[in-house]
């Protein structure tokens, strides 16, 4: 009985000892087979996770393109490759190809648009592919420019079906919106490389955008950005970790031919394998993951070979134990139970470690009470602290201090309720350094659902959170000055306007221009303006109160405005102006501009405000109003918005669009005063412009002419006069008694600048065969005053064609000789304010006679202006100018009434007169 129960005891607790350890190495096989899957669950969201906030920052940076337009009010393409350089796209936006700008262009446009665009990078830009369609969605900036050397500029994209589809879905929603798979056009005619393009609508300024048909008619265009999926996702990983597959296909279907990225062609088995569906910019993705045997040797757990020899070692010591001890039966159990709990807590430790130390992320192990029992590596690396340094504490030695107690109270709330948490906190590093991190944790509980442990994971985010206020910077601020720009200015009068509604008090609005700004431009550089414009947007900030907004609004304008001035209307008004008063003083004072001294002065037109009487947009054109009053006062000075100023403006711009009316509609029709020589015969005229107006009749050039040169109309109305008086040269050389006769045709500075002057000019004298000789071009002396060796070229091109070139009201402006003697000029006309005086102010008759003896020694003629009387014309005789123009022969007269005037002058006539 007694060797029976020697035998029978040891055999069952072998038995006992090998059936724990099978149960512990089976359980241990299940939670391998689980933490893998678990790893590769989080690598499959990983990459998901990863593919997702790239594509949000890349929706963020085209948002900043998409504001600073808004900024600008328009498509400033200049405004745009200034952006883009300052963003410094390939540093902070990895995997980007191009950013660029697609301008959407209605058929009825086109022209107009070639024209634009002409201008600005010359005749090489051209529609790609070309053809007549309704609409175009045309390339007009892009950054940067191909390495290939390739113009991508004018390509329509609206041709492409996936590009198509994708700008009309942005277009219609508002939204950004990415393409399916194309071939970047940066690309055509290499291997094929599969790609994306992302596109996010850019609408009119103040322009409703609440339906699909608002949108839609409001389009200007896009602000895209497009990519290679290869590079993408190669800024995203690197090298891909060793064991995972990766392939992204466009749409929910795979196949061949959607095929977006594969990372290469699998090497071993295949282990675990799984799909993702994502949706990004509104286009659907395929994510396919495998997981071969590399991904299972680096990550799968190898306890169980040790649990099974550790197990089976202990049954049969055990079971020798018992046997050797079958008296002390007791203590062998004891003995066997507390190895079975170091079997456990053995394979505990296994799958902390399994979990804590194979993570290229910061993780930390804390048990149940928040102890720290285990960090591994990148831990140390982020946060400064060694493993010694922190195990055994609690993780509150990081806090940084910046988050209250009701912030830690919810993120254990939720790991409570859910099992875990993750967001963004910020810590202190051991040099003392607060950081943010995007911090996940996680609660490990045991078969009970008892918490025993809990790891948490984190990354520095530091970079990324700089990119953010880059882009916040960049689109909310002006980057030469650093004050709000028109985009803030609005948010920031929203809040004035709210707080005087809710205080029934008034504020104000400062619209503040510098005068002769420009002058400093052009005299001494853009360089030097910028400097000022530093120095004036300091000395406004420390001219106001500490709560009040000063804004650039863009050029030499500013913006500031006053809030919570008070309730009555005549003291917030003298308040206002005390304010614009300091604000005078301030910028009248001396600025130096790296060893040049300069003075300036500024004019402020003001309006006050309560609450939401007055939209956002209208206080802005009132306060502009009023600073144009106030230039047109003498400048240096300050006004007050007046509602009769709103009436000039409606009229003028009504006035505006009939003129633009009247080019298209041929209401434009030349008067012609005649330009004599010695009293013998009419030499010519000179032609101007009258506007027939279908209602007013005929409008006086002084009420059109500024307005045209100010609104840029003056383009299209020279060139239509141009037109209309070499037609007339065409038809007068058909006729022996009209052949002889020139047409001067003054041309503003506006025209001169234009690149395509010379082209237009050309294009003229050859649509109407006017012969080049009789058409005289009249300039002013402003062309001296910019760019002269532009307009010295151009000049110089026209009069090796023929053309001639007068300049007129000489000596009243820039009069630099040394120009002068290097313009092709054929002729100089004395203005009509020296000859009105010649007889009675000795200065106006000795310029007279300079002019004409400076045109004789250069060999240039002389003509005269203005001549109403015969003893000008016999003073003038007298100084040696033989050629006249004035009322004392006619009168600017229509064609009909000119040639009869031309046909039927009598000479003698005037040269008895003379005598």
């Amino acid at each position: 009985m007694n060797r029976a129960r020697l035998i029978l005891l040891p055999l069952l607790i072998l038995v006992t000892g090998l059936a724990i350890t099978w149960s512990v190495w089976d359980h241990e096989r299940q939670a391998a087979r689980r933490e893998l899957l678990s790893e590769f669950n989080f690598a499959m969201g990983d990459s998901v996770s990863r593919i997702e906030q790239r594509m949000a920052t890349y929706e963020q940076m085209l948002r900043g393109v998409q504001g600073m337009f808004a900024a600008r009010g328009s498509l400033d393409l200049q405004a745009f490759h200034g952006y883009i350089g300052a963003i410094n796209a390939d540093a902070n936006f990895a995997g980007v190809q191009a950013i660029g700008v697609v301008q959407w262009v209605p058929a009825a446009r086109l022209d107009a648009h070639m024209a634009d665009m002409r201008t600005r990078i010359g005749r090489r830009y051209a529609i790609n592919p070309p053809g007549e369609r309704d609409g175009y969605a045309l390339l007009t900036a892009r950054e940067p420019v191909p390495s290939n050397g390739k113009t991508l500029l004018g390509y329509d994209a609206w041709i492409n079906p996936e590009r198509r589809l994708a700008m009309e879905r942005s277009r219609d929603s508002g939204l950004a919106v990415i393409s399916g798979r194309v071939q970047l056009a940066s690309d055509a005619g290499a291997p094929p490389l599969p790609g994306f393009v992302m596109y996010l609508p850019i609408y009119e300024q103040g322009q409703p955008q609440d339906t699909v048909d608002d949108r839609r008619s409001h389009l200007l265009g896009w602000v895209y950005a497009a990519f290679r999926m290869r590079d993408v996702l190669a800024s995203l990983y690197g090298d891909q970790p060793p064991g995972l597959y990766l392939s992204i296909y466009d749409g929910t279907q795979p196949s061949p031919g959607s095929l977006l990225y594969r990372s290469s062609e699998p090497k071993s088995r295949e282990v675990i394998s799984a799909t993702e569906y994502l949706v990004v910019g509104g286009h659907d993705w395929t994510l396919s993951m495998t997981a071969q045997d590399d991904f299972k040797a680096r990550f799968g757990r190898n306890a169980k070979m040790l649990i099974a020899c550790t197990g089976a070692g202990l049954s049969l010591l055990l079971a020798l134990l018992a046997w050797s001890l079958a008296s002390g039966r007791s203590r062998a159990m004891r003995l066997a139970s507390k190895m079975t709990a170091e079997v456990r807590e053995s394979e505990a430790e296994l799958r902390i470690a399994a979990v804590a130390f194979d993570s290229l992320e910061g993780m930390m192990v804390t048990d149940a009470d928040g102890t720290i029992l285990r960090v591994n590596s990148a831990f140390t690396q982020c946060t400064g602290y060694t493993a010694e340094e922190v195990i055994g504490k609690n993780p509150r030695i990081l806090s940084s201090g910046r988050h209250d107690a009701a912030f830690f109270r919810d993120m254990w709330d939720t790991i409570g309720r859910a099992g875990g948490w993750q967001g963004e906190i910020w810590d202190r590093r051991k040099n003392g350094e607060i950081y943010p991190k995007w911090l996940t944790i996680t609660a490990v509980t045991a078969q009970d659902g008892r918490v025993t442990h809990y790891v948490g994971t984190h990354y520095d985010i530091t970079e990324r959170k700089l990119a953010e206020e880059q882009i916040k910077e960049l689109a909310f601020f002006d980057a030469l000055t650093h004050l709000p720009n028109r985009t803030l200015l609005r948010d920031r009068l929203k809040q004035v306007i709210a707080l005087s509604a809710q205080n029934h008090t008034h504020g104000a609005l400062l619209f503040v221009d510098l005068d002769n700004f420009k002058t400093l431009n052009d005299t001494l550089g853009h360089d030097k303006g910028d400097l000022l414009l530093g120095q004036v947007a300091r000395r406004l900030l420390a001219s106001v109160r500490e709560g009040d907004t000063v804004a650039r609004m863009g050029g030499d304008e500013f913006v500031i405005v006053l809030g919570d001035l008070s309730r009555n209307r005549e003291e917030a008004a003298s308040a206002t102006e005390a304010a614009a008063e300091k604000v005078l003083d301030a910028l009248s004072a001396t600025y130096h501009l790296d060893g040049t001294e300069f003075r300036t002065t500024a004019s402020i037109g003001a309006t006050l405000f309560t609450g939401h009487e007055t939209s956002i947009d209208e206080l802005l054109k009132q306060s502009d109003l009023a600073m144009y009053k106030s230039k047109e006062s003498g400048r240096n000075a300050i006004c007050f918005f007046d509602p009769a100023m709103q009436t000039v403006v409606m009229e003028r711009a009504a006035l505006e669009a009939a003129l633009c009316r009247a080019i298209d509609e041929d209401q434009l029709l030349l008067h012609y005063q005649a330009q004599v020589l010695n009293g013998d015969r009419v030499t010519g005229a000179e032609a101007l412009v009258r506007w027939q107006h279908p209602e007013q009749g005929l409008v006086p050039p002084a009420e059109f002419i500024p307005l045209a040169e100010e609104t840029g109309l003056i383009l299209a109305l020279g060139e239509k006069v141009l037109d209309m008086a070499c037609r007339q040269l065409a038809q007068w050389s058909t006729r022996s008694g009209r052949a002889h006769l020139s047409i001067a045709v003054n041309v503003s500075v506006q025209q001169l600048r234009e690149d395509n002057f010379v082209a237009k000019v050309l294009d003229a004298l050859a649509r109407t065969g006017a012969d080049p000789s009789r058409l005289k071009l009249e300039l002013t002396e402003s062309v001296l005053v910019d760019n002269v060796e532009d307009i010295i070229r151009k000049m110089t091109l026209l009069r090796a064609k023929g053309v001639v070139f007068s300049l007129d009201d000489f000596g009243v402006g820039y009069s630099s000789l040394s120009y002068l003697k290097r313009l092709p000029l054929g002729q100089l006309k004395i203005d009509r304010s020296f000859v009105r005086d010649v007889l009675d102010d000795p200065n106006d008759a000795v310029i007279a006679r300079a002019i004409v003896t400076l045109s004789h020694s250069l060999g240039l003629d002389v003509i005269a202006e203005g001549v109403e009387t015969q003893a000008q014309r016999r003073f003038l005789a007298d100084a040696g100018c033989h050629a006249y123009q004035g009322y004392l022969f006619c009168r600017p007269l229509p064609i009909e009434q000119f040639e009869a005037f031309a046909d039927t002058f009598d000479s003698r006539e005037w040269a008895l007169e003379m005598r």
